[in-house]
Protein backbone atom coordinates (compact mmCIF):
# COMPACT_ATOMS: atom_id res chain seq x y z
CA UNK A 1 0.00 0.00 0.00
CA UNK A 2 1.31 3.41 -0.92
CA UNK A 3 2.00 5.72 2.00
CA UNK A 4 0.23 9.02 2.58
CA UNK A 5 2.92 11.29 1.12
CA UNK A 6 3.28 9.17 -2.01
CA UNK A 7 -0.46 9.24 -2.74
CA UNK A 8 -0.68 12.96 -1.92
CA UNK A 9 2.12 13.92 -4.28
CA UNK A 10 1.08 11.57 -7.10
CA UNK A 11 -2.54 12.74 -7.09
CA UNK A 12 -1.52 16.40 -6.85
CA UNK A 13 0.72 15.98 -9.89
CA UNK A 14 -2.13 14.37 -11.85
CA UNK A 15 -4.37 17.29 -10.97
CA UNK A 16 -1.81 19.83 -12.10
CA UNK A 17 -1.21 21.24 -8.64
CA UNK A 18 1.99 22.63 -7.21
CA UNK A 19 3.74 20.04 -5.03
CA UNK A 20 1.87 20.25 -1.69
CA UNK A 21 3.29 20.87 1.76
CA UNK A 22 1.95 19.87 5.19
CA UNK A 23 1.72 22.11 8.25
CA UNK A 24 0.28 22.37 11.76
CA UNK A 25 -2.07 25.21 12.69
CA UNK A 26 -3.44 25.47 16.25
CA UNK A 27 -5.35 22.21 16.87
CA UNK A 28 -5.36 21.26 13.19
CA UNK A 29 -3.03 19.93 10.58
CA UNK A 30 -3.35 20.75 6.92
CA UNK A 31 -2.19 20.52 3.34
CA UNK A 32 -1.34 23.61 1.30
CA UNK A 33 -0.89 23.67 -2.48
CA UNK A 34 -1.42 26.10 -5.35
CA UNK A 35 -2.74 26.34 -8.88
CA UNK A 36 -0.52 28.24 -11.31
CA UNK A 37 -2.39 30.33 -13.87
CA UNK A 38 0.37 32.51 -15.27
CA UNK A 39 0.19 36.06 -16.55
CA UNK A 40 -3.03 37.56 -17.77
CA UNK A 41 -3.64 39.14 -21.16
CA UNK A 42 -4.08 42.91 -21.66
CA UNK A 43 -7.48 44.19 -22.83
CA UNK A 44 -8.11 45.14 -26.43
CA UNK A 45 -7.34 48.81 -27.10
CA UNK A 46 -10.39 49.69 -29.19
CA UNK A 47 -11.84 53.24 -28.99
CA UNK A 48 -15.12 51.87 -30.41
CA UNK A 49 -15.39 49.28 -27.64
CA UNK A 50 -13.53 50.52 -24.53
CA UNK A 51 -12.56 47.78 -22.10
CA UNK A 52 -11.33 47.67 -18.55
CA UNK A 53 -8.38 45.52 -17.54
CA UNK A 54 -8.63 42.39 -15.42
CA UNK A 55 -5.95 40.91 -13.23
CA UNK A 56 -4.66 37.49 -14.24
CA UNK A 57 -6.47 35.80 -11.34
CA UNK A 58 -9.78 37.38 -12.39
CA UNK A 59 -9.73 36.48 -16.09
CA UNK A 60 -11.04 33.06 -15.13
CA UNK A 61 -12.23 31.74 -11.76
CA UNK A 62 -9.08 29.87 -10.79
CA UNK A 63 -10.29 29.66 -7.21
CA UNK A 64 -13.26 27.60 -8.37
CA UNK A 65 -10.97 25.42 -10.48
CA UNK A 66 -8.67 24.81 -7.51
CA UNK A 67 -11.62 23.92 -5.26
CA UNK A 68 -12.79 21.29 -7.76
CA UNK A 69 -9.31 19.79 -7.86
CA UNK A 70 -9.10 19.78 -4.08
CA UNK A 71 -12.38 17.85 -3.94
CA UNK A 72 -10.81 15.14 -6.08
CA UNK A 73 -7.67 15.13 -3.93
CA UNK A 74 -9.71 14.80 -0.74
CA UNK A 75 -11.75 11.90 -2.14
CA UNK A 76 -8.55 10.09 -3.11
CA UNK A 77 -7.07 10.49 0.37
CA UNK A 78 -10.32 9.24 1.90
CA UNK A 79 -10.64 6.23 -0.40
CA UNK A 80 -7.03 5.26 0.32
CA UNK A 81 -7.88 5.09 4.00
CA UNK A 82 -5.31 7.68 5.06
CA UNK A 83 -7.91 10.17 6.33
CA UNK A 84 -11.43 9.49 7.65
CA UNK A 85 -14.34 10.35 5.39
CA UNK A 86 -15.85 13.71 6.23
CA UNK A 87 -12.91 14.79 8.36
CA UNK A 88 -11.35 17.22 5.89
CA UNK A 89 -12.48 20.67 4.84
CA UNK A 90 -11.43 22.58 1.74
CA UNK A 91 -10.16 26.16 2.01
CA UNK A 92 -9.46 28.49 -0.91
CA UNK A 93 -9.96 32.26 -1.00
CA UNK A 94 -11.30 31.75 2.49
CA UNK A 95 -11.14 33.34 5.96
CA UNK A 96 -8.21 31.03 6.75
CA UNK A 97 -4.72 32.63 6.47
CA UNK A 98 -3.61 30.95 3.27
CA UNK A 99 -0.48 33.08 2.91
CA UNK A 100 0.52 32.17 6.46
CA UNK A 101 0.02 28.47 5.72
CA UNK A 102 2.19 28.76 2.61
CA UNK A 103 4.99 30.45 4.56
CA UNK A 104 4.67 28.17 7.59
CA UNK A 105 4.88 25.03 5.46
CA UNK A 106 7.75 26.15 3.28
CA UNK A 107 5.63 26.18 0.11
CA UNK A 108 6.88 29.68 -0.59
CA UNK A 109 8.41 32.83 0.84
CA UNK A 110 7.11 36.36 1.20
CA UNK A 111 7.93 38.97 -1.40
CA UNK A 112 8.16 42.73 -0.96
CA UNK A 113 4.83 43.00 -2.78
CA UNK A 114 3.32 41.05 0.19
CA UNK A 115 2.57 38.03 -2.02
CA UNK A 116 3.93 34.50 -1.66
CA UNK A 117 6.68 33.58 -4.11
CA UNK A 118 6.59 29.88 -4.98
CA UNK A 119 9.58 28.63 -6.95
CA UNK A 120 9.75 28.13 -9.91
CA UNK A 121 6.32 29.62 -10.60
CA UNK A 122 6.50 33.04 -8.97
CA UNK A 123 3.31 34.67 -7.70
CA UNK A 124 0.77 34.18 -10.49
CA UNK A 125 -1.07 31.42 -8.65
CA UNK A 126 -3.94 30.85 -6.22
CA UNK A 127 -3.49 29.11 -2.88
CA UNK A 128 -5.68 26.53 -1.21
CA UNK A 129 -5.71 23.15 0.48
CA UNK A 130 -7.26 20.86 3.06
CA UNK A 131 -7.62 21.18 6.83
CA UNK A 132 -8.16 18.39 9.34
CA UNK A 133 -9.14 18.70 13.01
CA UNK A 134 -9.73 15.99 15.61
CA UNK A 135 -8.07 13.59 13.20
CA UNK A 136 -4.91 11.59 13.89
CA UNK A 137 -1.95 12.74 11.87
CA UNK A 138 -0.89 10.24 9.20
CA UNK A 139 2.09 8.31 10.62
CA UNK A 140 4.18 9.02 7.54
CA UNK A 141 3.65 12.77 7.76
CA UNK A 142 6.66 15.03 7.72
CA UNK A 143 5.67 18.59 8.51
CA UNK A 144 7.15 21.28 6.35
CA UNK A 145 9.38 24.08 7.53
CA UNK A 146 10.21 27.45 5.99
CA UNK A 147 12.71 27.09 3.16
CA UNK A 148 14.68 30.14 4.27
CA UNK A 149 15.35 31.26 7.83
CA UNK A 150 16.55 34.56 9.17
CA UNK A 151 15.74 36.67 6.12
CA UNK A 152 12.49 38.61 5.78
CA UNK A 153 12.54 38.67 1.97
CA UNK A 154 15.07 35.99 1.01
CA UNK A 155 14.28 36.00 -2.71
CA UNK A 156 14.07 39.79 -3.10
CA UNK A 157 17.42 41.03 -1.84
CA UNK A 158 17.89 44.68 -2.78
CA UNK A 159 15.31 44.52 -5.59
CA UNK A 160 12.68 47.29 -5.44
CA UNK A 161 10.95 46.63 -8.74
CA UNK A 162 7.47 46.14 -7.27
CA UNK A 163 7.79 49.09 -4.93
CA UNK A 164 8.89 51.44 -7.67
CA UNK A 165 6.30 50.19 -10.17
CA UNK A 166 3.25 50.62 -7.91
CA UNK A 167 1.52 53.65 -9.46
CA UNK A 168 0.04 54.92 -6.19
CA UNK A 169 2.99 54.12 -3.90
CA UNK A 170 1.17 51.47 -1.88
CA UNK A 171 4.34 49.41 -1.23
CA UNK A 172 6.59 51.97 0.41
CA UNK A 173 7.05 49.62 3.37
CA UNK A 174 8.36 46.30 1.97
CA UNK A 175 5.86 43.48 2.34
CA UNK A 176 3.08 45.76 3.58
CA UNK A 177 0.26 47.00 1.35
CA UNK A 178 -0.97 50.47 2.25
CA UNK A 179 -4.66 49.96 1.46
CA UNK A 180 -5.24 53.72 1.51
CA UNK A 181 -3.13 53.87 -1.66
CA UNK A 182 -3.70 50.44 -3.24
CA UNK A 183 -5.72 50.52 -6.47
CA UNK A 184 -6.97 46.96 -6.01
CA UNK A 185 -8.14 47.73 -2.48
CA UNK A 186 -10.33 50.51 -3.87
CA UNK A 187 -11.46 48.36 -6.81
CA UNK A 188 -12.79 45.78 -4.35
CA UNK A 189 -14.92 48.01 -2.15
CA UNK A 190 -17.53 50.72 -2.52
CA UNK A 191 -15.83 53.86 -1.28
CA UNK A 192 -14.74 57.23 -2.52
CA UNK A 193 -11.43 57.25 -4.39
CA UNK A 194 -9.18 60.13 -3.24
CA UNK A 195 -8.40 62.80 -5.80
CA UNK A 196 -4.68 62.01 -5.70
CA UNK A 197 -5.39 58.36 -6.55
CA UNK A 198 -7.76 59.00 -9.49
CA UNK A 199 -5.02 59.90 -12.05
CA UNK A 200 -3.23 56.64 -11.19
CA UNK A 201 -6.26 54.44 -11.92
CA UNK A 202 -5.49 53.67 -15.55
CA UNK A 203 -7.75 51.16 -17.30
CA UNK A 204 -8.19 49.05 -14.16
CA UNK A 205 -11.55 47.34 -13.81
CA UNK A 206 -10.61 44.66 -11.29
CA UNK A 207 -7.33 43.01 -10.33
CA UNK A 208 -4.16 45.13 -10.40
CA UNK A 209 -1.12 43.05 -11.42
CA UNK A 210 1.51 45.76 -11.81
CA UNK A 211 3.60 44.68 -8.82
CA UNK A 212 3.58 41.09 -10.11
CA UNK A 213 4.32 41.90 -13.74
CA UNK A 214 7.63 43.56 -12.87
CA UNK A 215 8.75 40.86 -10.41
CA UNK A 216 11.84 38.98 -11.68
CA UNK A 217 10.40 35.74 -10.28
CA UNK A 218 7.46 35.96 -12.69
CA UNK A 219 9.38 35.25 -15.84
CA UNK A 220 7.11 33.26 -18.19
CA UNK A 221 7.66 29.53 -17.89
CA UNK A 222 8.74 27.81 -21.11
CA UNK A 223 5.69 26.71 -23.12
CA UNK A 224 7.18 23.24 -23.50
CA UNK A 225 7.77 22.76 -19.78
CA UNK A 226 5.75 20.28 -17.77
CA UNK A 227 5.06 22.91 -15.13
CA UNK A 228 3.37 25.12 -17.70
CA UNK A 229 1.50 22.59 -19.83
CA UNK A 230 -0.21 20.61 -17.08
CA UNK A 231 -1.46 23.64 -15.18
CA UNK A 232 -3.48 25.29 -17.94
CA UNK A 233 -7.26 25.03 -18.09
CA UNK A 234 -9.77 25.27 -20.93
CA UNK A 235 -11.78 28.54 -20.75
CA UNK A 236 -15.52 28.10 -20.27
CA UNK A 237 -18.52 29.79 -18.63
CA UNK A 238 -18.48 27.05 -15.99
CA UNK A 239 -15.12 28.35 -14.79
CA UNK A 240 -16.21 31.99 -14.80
CA UNK A 241 -14.23 32.91 -17.90
CA UNK A 242 -14.22 36.67 -18.47
CA UNK A 243 -11.40 36.99 -20.96
CA UNK A 244 -8.74 39.65 -21.21
CA UNK A 245 -11.01 42.64 -20.54
CA UNK A 246 -14.50 43.81 -19.64
CA UNK A 247 -16.70 45.78 -22.03
CA UNK A 248 -17.35 48.90 -20.01
CA UNK A 249 -20.52 49.84 -21.86
CA UNK A 250 -22.15 46.54 -20.90
CA UNK A 251 -21.35 47.06 -17.23
CA UNK A 252 -22.82 50.57 -17.25
CA UNK A 253 -25.94 49.47 -19.12
CA UNK A 254 -26.71 46.47 -16.89
CA UNK A 255 -29.34 46.85 -14.13
CA UNK A 256 -27.89 46.62 -10.63
CA UNK A 257 -29.94 43.57 -9.72
CA UNK A 258 -28.71 41.47 -12.66
CA UNK A 259 -25.11 42.64 -13.01
CA UNK A 260 -23.38 40.14 -10.72
CA UNK A 261 -25.41 37.14 -11.93
CA UNK A 262 -25.33 38.27 -15.55
CA UNK A 263 -21.98 39.35 -16.99
CA UNK A 264 -20.07 38.01 -13.99
CA UNK A 265 -21.87 34.75 -13.34
CA UNK A 266 -19.53 32.08 -11.87
CA UNK A 267 -16.60 34.51 -12.03
CA UNK A 268 -14.51 35.86 -9.15
CA UNK A 269 -16.84 38.88 -9.20
CA UNK A 270 -19.91 36.73 -8.54
CA UNK A 271 -19.54 37.23 -4.81
CA UNK A 272 -22.18 38.37 -2.32
CA UNK A 273 -19.91 41.05 -0.87
CA UNK A 274 -19.24 42.64 -4.28
CA UNK A 275 -21.57 45.65 -4.64
CA UNK A 276 -22.86 46.42 -8.13
CA UNK A 277 -22.00 50.11 -7.65
CA UNK A 278 -18.37 49.14 -6.99
CA UNK A 279 -18.23 47.52 -10.41
CA UNK A 280 -19.96 50.45 -12.09
CA UNK A 281 -17.67 52.98 -10.42
CA UNK A 282 -14.68 50.92 -11.62
CA UNK A 283 -16.11 50.94 -15.15
CA UNK A 284 -16.49 54.73 -15.11
CA UNK A 285 -12.93 55.29 -13.89
CA UNK A 286 -11.48 52.79 -16.40
CA UNK A 287 -13.36 54.63 -19.13
CA UNK A 288 -11.70 57.90 -18.17
CA UNK A 289 -8.15 56.74 -18.84
CA UNK A 290 -8.20 55.34 -22.38
CA UNK A 291 -8.93 56.43 -25.94
CA UNK A 292 -12.70 56.53 -26.53
CA UNK A 293 -14.22 57.51 -29.88
CA UNK A 294 -16.70 60.35 -30.20
CA UNK A 295 -19.04 57.84 -31.85
CA UNK A 296 -19.08 55.64 -28.76
CA UNK A 297 -19.59 58.66 -26.49
CA UNK A 298 -22.44 59.88 -28.67
CA UNK A 299 -24.20 56.53 -28.32
CA UNK A 300 -23.69 56.45 -24.56
CA UNK A 301 -24.13 60.15 -23.77
CA UNK A 302 -27.57 59.82 -22.19
CA UNK A 303 -26.37 56.89 -20.07
CA UNK A 304 -23.29 58.76 -18.87
CA UNK A 305 -25.45 61.76 -18.06
CA UNK A 306 -27.65 59.54 -15.89
CA UNK A 307 -24.59 58.61 -13.84
CA UNK A 308 -23.68 62.28 -13.42
CA UNK A 309 -27.08 62.72 -11.76
CA UNK A 310 -26.96 59.45 -9.78
CA UNK A 311 -28.31 59.61 -6.22
CA UNK A 312 -25.23 57.58 -5.19
CA UNK A 313 -22.50 60.15 -4.44
CA UNK A 314 -19.73 57.68 -5.27
CA UNK A 315 -21.11 56.96 -8.74
CA UNK A 316 -21.87 60.63 -9.27
CA UNK A 317 -18.32 61.70 -8.40
CA UNK A 318 -16.81 59.01 -10.66
CA UNK A 319 -19.08 60.03 -13.56
CA UNK A 320 -18.23 63.71 -13.19
CA UNK A 321 -14.53 62.90 -13.22
CA UNK A 322 -14.90 60.67 -16.27
CA UNK A 323 -16.98 63.19 -18.23
CA UNK A 324 -14.29 65.84 -17.68
CA UNK A 325 -11.55 63.47 -18.85
CA UNK A 326 -13.49 62.43 -21.95
CA UNK A 327 -14.23 66.05 -22.80
CA UNK A 328 -10.52 66.86 -22.82
CA UNK A 329 -9.68 63.83 -24.98
CA UNK A 330 -12.28 64.13 -27.71
CA UNK A 331 -13.39 67.77 -27.30
CA UNK A 332 -16.94 66.56 -27.49
CA UNK A 333 -18.78 68.10 -24.56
Amino acid sequence: MKDFIEILEEESAKLGLVRPRIFRHKNMWGIITAFYHGRGLPPENDPEDPQGSLGAFAQMNYYRILVEKLKVLLRTLESSGHVPKGAGRIYCNSPYPEKTFALLSGLGVRGKNSLVIVKPFGTFLVLGGLLFSDTPEPPETSFGTPTYKGETFPLCGSCRACQEACPAGALEVPGVVDTSRCLQAYASHLSSVPEEILPKWGTLFYGCDICQEVCPHNRPLPIESEENSILRHVPSEKWGYLGRGIELGKVLESPDETLRKGIFRYSVLDMGWMHSHTLKRNALLALAHQPVSSTWISRQLSLLTEYVHSPDPILRAAAEYTMKKLAIKVRYF
